[in-house]
This record gives structure tokens, C-alpha cells and sequence, in this order.
């Protein structure tokens, strides 16, 4: 299964809105949050704190924030910085959490998963526009009605701003990844799920058609020995590129 993390971010103890000028994201594989802010101004100054919560626990980190004025620049707005608030703001995401004002709100599918069709070796990546609701929903990714199994091929992602969630796999492969998959979202207060197909085309049948075309031509020899010389170059690149994961997702009778 893969499941995620609750975060919320504060500004001197208080939950910071999001606005035009604040954007987040947590990356998956590397495990790194991060909040960004455009054209720092003095006023941003303050400690921050990120708070990440899952069902069996949380924690927290904190830092302090300085900006250093330029002093050859004139910081002082021509317009009171405070006339730009109802611009900058923008409703509340799943990233604020703690504030006791937002209403609870199901998780809701806005646009479909797509459906996938490819050859193999070729990344598959799947997409779907989720509004995560409030508290955010747990997110759950499916393959024919079975949970995910953890393997470095599979990573999932939920990039808050925009409501995609998305899974990249690695090099499709016939066997293991053609299938259905379906990303379950759920919270207290409901849950939503949207499903997409994806059918992964073996090389070698498509090898196979185009050899009978080239029977007559003399060429048939040639062309097995360089399909067979590509496949053995990728596989060799994946096992170096993957390690031990790959070879234990491969199944050798």
C-alpha cells in the first residue's frame, strides 16, 4: 500500500494560508518537503514550522527565517501590503489542517484517471485530479483489486497546488504491469476512487510481425540477433540501474 503523510505548515506559531507567493510539495522518493516563498519581503521573517501527522503518530521540525534588508533599495510599498491580501489568498488546501475554521469536506474525483496504452520498456505514468478533501484523505493505489507491493519501479505522488496524483512505473513490463489500477483517496467524513487500464504490448510479438514482413527479404537472421543484442543491453542497464529490487520483482521459473 502506499499511504500518505498529513502536513501543515506554520508561521510564528499560527497556520500559514496559502496564498500566490507560497508554494509546497512533498517529494516521495527522496522524502523532501519543501515550501517555497517568491520575492521574499521583512515581513516574512518569523519561524516556521512543519508538523507531519499519519495514523500511528507525528512530528515536527522548526527554523528561523531572516531577511536581510538590501540597502540600496527602498523596500517601503507604494501600496499598503495589506490591500494585496484578498489577491494572494487562496482557499484553504489539506495543508491546513489545525485551523479549527475550515469545514470537513470528502474527499471528491474531479478528473479521471487516463487510460494507458504502450510497448514495453516504456515508462507508464498514470494521472487523475483529486480534490484530497479536508482533513486530507489517505491515499491507497490498486492493481487488480490488490494493494500495491512496495518495489522501487512504483512511485507515487501528490502534488498538493495542482490535485494530481500520480504513479510512474518504471520500464512497463507485459506480464506484471498490464492490468487495472484504481487510486482509492478516503477521510473521516467520505472517499472517492477513479480507475484506469493499462495494457503493455510485448516488443517481441511486435518483433515477431515485422520478421514475417522481412522473411523474403533475407534479413530475418539479422534482425533477431539485433533484437535479441537490445534486449540483453536493457536488461543488464535496469539490473544495474535498480539492484537486488529489480531481480526479486522478476520471476524466474
Amino acid at each position: 500500500m502506499v499511504f500518505f503523510f498529513q502536513f501543515t505548515w506554520f508561521k510564528n506559531g499560527q497556520p500559514l494560508l496559502e496564498g500566490n507567493r507560497y508554494t509546497t510539495k512533498y517529494d516521495i522518493p527522496s522524502r523532501v518537503i519543501r515550501l517555497q516563498i517568491l520575492a521574499s519581503r521583512p515581513e516574512d521573517q518569523g519561524t516556521y514550522t512543519v508538523r507531519a501527522k499519519n495514523p500511528v503518530g507525528s512530528d515536527e521540525t522548526t527554523c528561523k527565517l531572516t531577511i536581510r534588508p538590501v540597502a540600496s533599495v527602498d523596500t517601503r510599498p507604494f501600496v499598503d501590503a495589506e490591500r494585496f491580501l484578498p489577491l494572494e489568498h487562496r482557499p484553504l488546501t489539506a495543508e491546513n489542517l489545525d485551523n479549527e475554521n475550515q469545514p470537513l469536506r470528502p474527499p471528491k474525483v474531479l478528473i479521471p484517471m487516463n487510460n494507458v496504452r504502450l510497448t514495453e520498456f516504456q515508462p507508464i505514468v498514470l494521472k487523475s485530479i483529486i480534490d484530497a478533501g479536508y482533513p486530507m484523505g489517505k491515499f491507497t493505489w490498486v492493481k487488480d483489486g490488490r494493494p500495491l507491493p512496495e518495489s522501487n519501479r512504483y512511485r507515487a505522488n501528490f502534488e498538493i497546488n495542482t490535485r494530481t496524483a500520480s504513479l510512474f512505473i518504471d520500464a512497463a513490463r507485459p506480464t506484471t504491469d498490464t492490468g487495472r489500477y484504481t487510486v482509492h483517496v478516503e477521510n473521516i467524513v467520505g472517499k472517492d476512487h477513479t480507475i484506469g487500464d493499462v495494457h503493455v504490448e510485448c516488443t517481441l510479438l511486435w518483433m515477431n510481425d515485422h520478421l514475417f514482413n522481412q522473411t523474403n527479404s533475407g534479413n530475418s537472421k539479422v534482425l533477431v540477433d539485433q533484437f535479441f543484442d537490445q534486449m540483453i543491453h536493457r536488461e543488464i542497464v535496469k539490473i544495474l540501474h535498480h539492484g537486488f529490487d529489480y531481480l526479486k520483482d522478476l520471476k524466474i521459473n
